[in-house]
């Protein structure tokens, strides 16, 4: 096992995504402290971890708070002994904000209140939780930083934009903090995922669906197969599971020269 005995957070961790995540460091041997806002959520997730022989604690973390941040860490020191990987999945659209009359593509029509909120969760929790983290992994001398981008980060789309810009925000965040902690032996890096079937995903085609005349009485999986087909060469969606297989890899000493780098896993959708 890549992981035996290291124990790994990851926020939002409590479904999709951050589930298939938690899984996947399960598998390979680590203890998981599986965080979301969510607690409920977290505890069924960390039920799983544990159902495959590792520990587990559910830990309910707003990332946009720095002293939820700050405790999540202290937690995991506290309880589980030592802390080897921090992956940060937690992440929004902030669709339910959006009228369904409007277009979430329309910037002039998008609600103030969805740029606070995706940017607080997807950027400010990025930062916060990494802050959180850094003078742990300074005084081991090591540590494994996965912060969870998009595809919809890697150029601007006619989506959800305030979403890209938050996911753009979060791949230069990634670069900056790994070149000021590789003098520490510190990794840090991004994955890039591309079109999965989860809640934020399901939520985002529902209001595409909704707002746009052209696609009025087409059911929200008929959307999201018509994107799958149209945008992926392989013509299949992604998994949770393929994004926690990468975060596997990045948090394994098999990736130990590896940093400051964003991994599409998108079936070739993106190709930079």
């Amino acid at each position: 096992m890549k992981l035996e005995d290291q124990v790994a957070v990851v926020t939002g961790g409590g479904g999709g995504i951050g589930e298939g995540i938690s899984l996947c460091l399960a598998r390979e041997g680590a203890h998981v402290v599986v965080s979301d806002v969510n607690e409920e959520l977290a505890r069924s997730v960390a039920a799983k971890v544990e159902a495959l022989g590792r520990r587990a604690l559910a830990v309910r973390t707003d990332v946009r708070s720095e002293a939820e941040c700050r405790q999540l860490v202290d937690r995991t020191l506290g309880e589980m002994g030592r802390l080897d990987v921090l992956v940060c999945s937690a992440g929004t659209a902030g669709t339910r904000f959006m009228p369904a009359s409007q277009n979430a593509a329309d910037v002039e029509n998008i609600p103030l209140e969805v740029w606070d909120v995706t940017m607080d969760v997807n950027l400010k929790g990025v930062f916060l939780c990494n802050r959180a983290v850094i003078p742990h992994f300074k005084e081991r001398k090591r540590g494994k930083i996965i912060n969870i981008s998009s595809d919809a980060g890697r150029r601007g789309g006619p989506m959800l934009p305030v979403y890209g810009a938050s996911k753009a925000g979060v791949i230069s965040l990634s670069q900056s903090i790994a070149l000021q902690l590789a003098p520490h032996g510190i990794n840090v890096n991004t994955i890039c995922p591309g079109i999965i079937w989860t809640p934020l995903w399901a939520e985002g085609i529902e209001l595409m669906v909704k707002s746009r005349p052209e696609l009025q009485g087409v059911k929200p999986e008929d959307a999201f197969r018509f994107m799958v087909e149209t945008v992926i060469p392989f013509k299949r969606p992604q998994t949770p599971e393929d994004i926690g297989n990468m975060a596997v890899f990045l948090a394994s000493d098999l990736a130990k020269e590896i940093t400051g780098q964003a991994f599409n896993v998108d079936g070739g959708a993106q190709l930079n």
